[in-house]
């Protein structure tokens, strides 16, 4: 009999061993499922503000078409109606001295913190149909696109949010 209780406590040794490995792997798990959660948390987080300079950028550019004449040839390119600017090129936003203070669009992209953010002015394209087109349209020269991208690194990984809207010559 009491070698029976002998090999009872070895195989008690045996079941906590296996219950501390089981209770470690299920702590690890958790804390691996925390990490990532909180990654994700983190990724969204700098998506979201990406995306609040992307939208940011457009509403300035919609505030920008609303101040100006359309076809309006600024010598100092500031103020160049959307019916003018340069077409493929980034410009930024930019508010003048004046007062009150005007958006003006400036070439070339803009550093936000960890962010860079460029609009890009396009031809608007239309069908046959008079319908928008992203290609194969044509040319309306009352139409731009505008994209608006901000970029960033992450973790050493490029990453890149766009954002595009139509403006046309409203003023007559």
């Amino acid at each position: 009999m009491s070698l029976n209780l002998n090999c009872n406590k070895g195989f008690s040794v045996i079941e906590i061993l296996i219950a501390i490995f089981i209770i470690v792997v299920a702590l690890g798990s958790i804390l691996n499922v925390a990490v990532l959660s909180l990654r994700s948390s983190f990724d969204a987080r700098t998506t979201l503000e990406a995306q609040s300079y992307a939208q940011e950028a457009l509403e300035a550019v919609r505030n920008f078409r609303d101040g100006v004449v359309w076809n309006a040839d600024d010598p100092a390119n500031e103020y160049d109606g959307l019916g003018v600017v340069a077409k493929g090129v980034a410009y930024r936003i930019s508010k003048s001295s004046d007062n009150p203070p005007r958006w003006k669009l400036l070439q070339g992209q803009e550093i936000l913190g960890k962010f860079a953010r460029g609009i890009v002015f396009e031809q608007g394209l239309r069908d046959s149909q008079n319908n928008l087109v992203a290609s194969a349209g044509t040319s309306d020269p009352d139409t731009v696109k505008v994209t608006a991208t901000v970029s960033w690194n992450e973790q050493g990984i490029a990453k890149q949010l766009q954002l595009l809207m139509y403006l046309t010559n409203w003023q007559p």
